[in-house]
């Protein structure tokens, strides 16, 4: 197993991110195509010099908004952007990891209602079919990759889903966090599936907020970790500063 960080809001460089990754002695640092800064520093070929200087390794996180399930125009654009910053990356990056994006969501009386639950076998065609677009770019770079659950609140959308991408054999990235605000719906799914897991986002929440400090929060963060099989590549403390990393750190080493 691996430890690592995201990139954080605090800072404008992703030297800056590896700098402090190097003081709390973790293994990598996750980049992130929302943030501009992790972008243009991407762009302008920095990760081969910081790996060297070092001695780090990276992960990348796609857009949190890109819809695999959407149509021809969108994942055709999304797809452009995996293979502009793979061709760039090349052997730089270990793993890239993509949201499982609900798509468009209508609130009717206070509840989310699921756009793409009404054509759901057309949708789930689309998604593991343009799922596989991506996952071809990132085979041909020899480059891991994993869907990782967010927020579903009130829906079994989530856990259909897990269930066509394991047969189909992606692999996963358990956001712990994610999960206990949506009443732990993936647990069980992890648990009896640990060897398809190869990434963990790893923070505290409560039932309204998640990406706390660890111990911040109300989980039972020793029974998630108890989930991280012998198999799992990467574990990013995702906790979104500074601050909360240097008290997260050693919490998790002890748990």
């Amino acid at each position: 197993m691996k430890l690592g960080m995201p990139i954080l809001y605090e800072f404008m460089s992703i030297e800056e991110n590896v700098k402090l990754a190097k003081e709390l002695n973790l293994d990598f640092v996750e980049l992130n195509l929302n943030f501009p800064y992790c972008r243009k520093d991407i762009e302008d070929k920095k990760i081969q010099e910081l790996i060297k200087k070092y001695d780090i390794e990276f992960t990348l996180h796609f857009y949190d908004e890109a819809d695999f399930g959407s149509y021809k125009e969108i994942v055709d654009a999304y797809i452009y952007l995996l293979k502009k910053y793979m061709n760039i990356l090349k052997d730089n990056i270990k793993l890239v990891n993509f949201h499982n994006n609900p798509g468009p969501v209508v609130t009717i009386s206070g509840e989310k209602n699921y756009i793409y639950k009404n054509e759901y076998d057309e949708y789930i065609k689309r998604n593991i079919q343009n799922f596989k677009l991506a996952k071809e770019v990132l085979d041909n770079y020899g480059v891991l990759m994993t869907i990782e659950n967010v927020d579903y609140k009130n829906s079994d959308f989530l856990v259909n889903n897990y269930n066509y991408y394991l047969k189909e054999g992606f692999k996963f990235n358990y956001d712990i966090g994610h999960d206990y605000v949506n009443n732990n719906i993936l647990f069980d799914f992890a648990l009896n599936n640990k060897k398809d897991f190869l990434e963990f986002h790893f923070h505290d929440a409560t039932k309204d907020m998640c990406h706390l400090s660890l111990k911040n929060g109300e989980m039972d963060l020793k029974k998630y970790k108890n989930l991280i099989s012998d198999g799992l590549r990467y574990v990013v403390i995702e906790v979104k500063s500074s601050k909360d990393l240097t008290k997260s750190i050693p919490i998790f080493n002890e748990l």
